[in-house]
């Protein structure tokens, strides 16, 4: 099974960078989402005690929309770690 977030040489580092600053917005929106959720029901997600169904629900939503992107980002710190200055673009 190929990844389908493989990245295809040659990469450069303004390639890497892109990509990586790609992946944190997305991220970013995600948290966001989330914080914004939580915020117009009134909850803390941070709160002492079991979380009601519907946290749970907003909490797994949240790490759905999340694996693919740590994912990916996983896959383009592998690839920066790779890079070299000699063979960068």
């Amino acid at each position: 099974m190929t990844d389908r977030f493989a990245l295809r040489a040659p990469v450069d580092h303004e390639v890497l960078l892109g990509e990586i600053q790609h992946v944190l917005a997305a991220l970013a929106d995600v948290e966001t989402d989330f914080a914004v959720a939580c915020e117009q029901r009134g909850w803390d997600p941070d709160q002492e005690g079991p979380p009601t169904p519907d946290l749970r629900r907003l909490e797994a939503e949240r790490q759905r929309r999340r694996e693919p992107l740590m994912r990916r980002l996983d896959s383009l710190d592998k690839a920066c770690r790779a890079l070299k200055p000699g063979n960068a673009h």
